[in-house]
């Protein structure tokens, strides 16, 4: 019988891909391929960051290659690299932490460092998530680009102004601000503050190499939390290289991101949503024309999947850095129902083809670079972790009909995990009866190749218990991926259904909308729905059912609990109560969006919630509205650092079960309410402590109230090596 530590320490030891390259350098039967993996290190607490080159050699007429793969290297204090255009040179920004941390940018030409810069005095923190993000070389080989913050003042009077930062994963970060290098006379220089006090992010080159385009982010008169927010203010602009000549590239366009320019200097592609409303939503993509200035759409908002292809738009935050495979078409990656699928998109035409179609590819595949004639992309799905592919473009009929070949240049297997996937198996549960058509689970079932295992498992019994998982948001979703959370459910012996409800992505934008003003309770009765049709295949144990979900996954299992049916729910990170939430979340405007209330980002309120109508509807859409109904025992997981849904969410539901527990005399289970609080880590509790330790405590606390080898007692399981505590 294994236990959530011994599963979940075997899934750390498989590394996932970040990135993958094919370098500048490659020859037509000889690539040179650098990948980028990263894995936990649970001894330190930390995510290891390494890379290694793959060699995938052909022989001539010979397809499949023979691959080398050379040692891995650990990167260390780098935060970014970047190779030259011409291969000959590569950018890496690095930092180094001591009494003071230090930052420094290292040119390197064949293997060695050719230049050593300090920056250090020049700006603080590099920037290298996706939305701010920058690491460019010019194509002329003489500048590179990145974003840093801007130093803060030590002026007496200016260094304690209050200046917003950007939100949930950017405690402290304020001003992100272009930095040029310039290569041959190795100057660094921070480019000075935009116009209205814009962020820029995403930055490139010109194809002249005299200019920058970049997504440029609005702040004002309020910041409003970025990640994970496709809705908000942006646009495009170009810059010259001495921070002179700002122009705004897309007329009337609020929402603009990822900019990607084709070889040829001719065509930039971008991607926008709608601003105000839902987070994530159905994106476009426009085009603009560099040499007239004008903007067309190439493939625009899609409300309903098209009848034929069933193609259901694009749900795409960034797009590959790298996604041209000619002047005029692109590769790209987007969910597709319960899948994420290879898209080729003709930017003329318009035209949308999946290169990875259902009946080959059920799982998921991630799209990492593209050029004339290759692709990269990782695939996984629930049950078989990421492997590393190489497509070979076939357009020998003159482009028309295009073909990708695939082949597996690696797997990111381990011999001591493969005992904790290989038996499971998995499908995607739809056409509920009664239910909307897009309603669909992604449905994992243990032990189907071993009929005893499932009663020696943790959980015992013939059938499995019932997990219901709903994932956050609301406006996400759960594509067919290797996801250790519910790998070590199953390895326990549940079942695991992860609820992709209305609302979710990857069904059209009508479906986004559908749920707006319906939170709490269309979500809700649809995971139900979930459950008892589950249920009615005699698959799993009626009588052992149990939750989990954070964010507005953890809102609707607040909201379940009202049927004292459950054995068991974990929260993490739950939104409870919609208008408490208003004034300190970094995202305001969602307690309006969800609930249909009107929320302008170029107008926000001057108060927070002065109309006591709107109070109220987000109140009766709030769990906290019947947390004195709850029984089931409870556990809730919280990160200390949370900037999206604050910790004071999670506390005041448990603070007010524990003053209905005190109240009323209730039998023993009724009475288990815990939570559970990670210092240094935020709304994803994805830090490696955060992560490892709240994953054994959701599962030991899941396993407690479901066994039926023993009586349920009131024990919690601390997790190993964690600061968090029950309570």
């Amino acid at each position: 019988m294994s236990t959530p530590q011994e599963i979940f320490k075997a899934i750390a030891t498989i590394p996932s891909y970040s990135d993958a390259v094919i370098l500048p350098n490659s020859k037509e039967n000889a690539l040179n391929i650098q990948v980028f993996l990263s894995q936990r290190d649970l001894e330190r607490n930390v995510k290891r960051k390494f890379t290694r080159t793959v060699i995938a050699s052909f022989a001539p007429n010979k397809f499949t290659p023979l691959v080398l793969s050379g040692p891995s290297v650990d990167t260390g204090d780098a935060i970014a690299q970047a190779t030259s255009p011409s291969g000959k040179l590569v950018a890496v920004l690095r930092s180094v932490n001591g009494e003071k941390k230090r930052h420094f940018v290292e040119i390197w030409s064949e293997g060695s460092i050719l230049h050593l810069l300090e920056a250090t005095s020049i700006h603080d923190d590099f920037y290298a998530d996706s939305t701010f993000g920058t690491l460019e070389w010019s194509p002329d080989e003489t500048k590179v680009v990145y974003v840093a913050d801007r130093k803060k003042s030590e002026n007496a009077v200016e260094k304690y102004a209050y200046k917003p930062d950007w939100g949930e994963t950017f405690t402290g970060k304020r001003e992100p601000s272009l930095v040029i290098v310039d290569v041959v006379t190795l100057e660094i220089k921070i480019l000075d503050r935009l116009e209205g006090d814009m962020s820029p992010g995403q930055a490139i080159f010109s194809h002249d190499s005299n200019s920058l385009i970049f997504t440029g982010y609005h702040r004002d008169p309020q910041f409003h939390g970025i990640v994970y927010c496709q809705n908000r203010l942006t646009g495009l602009y170009q810059i010259n290289l001495d921070g002179t000549g700002l122009k705004h590239l897309i007329g009337d366009i609020k929402s603009a991101r990822s900019p990607r320019l084709n070889k040829e200097g001719t065509t930039l592609v971008f991607l926008s949503n709608q601003v105000n409303g839902p987070h994530a939503s159905c994106a476009k993509l426009w085009k603009l024309d560099i040499a007239s200035g004008k903007v067309s759409t190439v493939v625009d908002y899609v409300r309903k999947a098209d009848d034929k292809t069933g193609f259901p738009g694009l749900y795409i935050d960034q797009l590959p850095k790298q996604t041209w495979i000619s002047s005029t078409k692109i590769i790209t990656s987007s969910a597709w129902r319960t899948r994420r699928t290879l898209l080729l998109i003709d930017t003329e035409s318009g035209a949308v083809e999946e290169l990875t179609p259902l009946s080959q590819y059920p799982g998921a595949v991630t799209a990492l670079f593209a050029n004339s004639h290759w692709i990269l992309a990782t695939y996984s799905t629930p049950t078989e972790p990421w492997a590393l592919w190489l497509g070979q473009i076939d357009a020998s009929n003159g482009g028309k009909d295009l073909k990708v070949n695939f082949t597996i240049l690696e797997n990111s297997k381990s011999e001591k995990a493969k005992p904790f996937y290989q038996p499971h198996s998995w499908s995607i549960v739809g056409n509920i009866p009664g239910q909307l058509e897009s309603l669909e689970a992604l449905y994992l079932h243990p032990f189907k190749s071993d009929s005893n295992a499932q009663q020696t498992s943790a959980v015992g019994g013939s059938k499995p218990p019932l997990v219901i998982f709903p994932h956050g948001g609301p406006h996400s979703g759960f594509t067919a991926e290797f996801s250790a959370l519910s790998l070590v459910l199953v390895g326990l012996g549940f079942a695991v259904a992860c609820v992709n409800f209305t609302g979710s992505l990857g069904f059209g934008q009508d479906n986004v909308e559908a749920l707006v003003g319906k939170v709490g309770d269309l979500d809700v009765k649809q995971c139900e729905a979930v459950r008892d049709h589950i249920i009615s295949l005699g698959e799993v144990d009626p009588e052992r059912t149990c939750l989990t979900g954070g964010s507005h996954g953890g809102f609707i299992v607040a909201h379940l609990l009202k049927d004292p049916s459950w054995k068991a729910a974990v929260l993490r990170n739950p939104v409870t109560d919609i208008p408490a939430m208003t004034g300190v979340t970094d995202i305001t405007d969602w307690c309006y969006a969800i609930n249909a209330l009107s929320y302008d980002m170029e107008s926000p309120p001057t108060s927070t919630l002065s109309n006591l109508e709107w109070f109220t509807k987000m109140r009766r859409a709030s769990p906290m509205e019947h947390v004195e109904k709850v029984v089931t025992p409870t556990l809730v997981l919280l990160g200390a650092g949370d900037r999206r849904v604050p910790p004071s969410q999670g506390i005041s539901w448990w603070q007010a079960r524990q003053n209905s527990i005190k109240k009323e005399s209730r039998e023993k289970n009724a009475s288990i309410n815990k939570i559970q609080i990670f210092e240094g880590t935020g709304h994803a509790l994805d830090s490696v402590e955060a992560e490892s330790n709240s994953t054994y405590n959701l599962a030991n606390f899941l396993v407690e109230y479901t066994r039926i080898d023993k009586p349920a007692t009131e024990t919690g399981r601390q997790g190993e090596g964690g600061r968090g505590a029950y309570i």
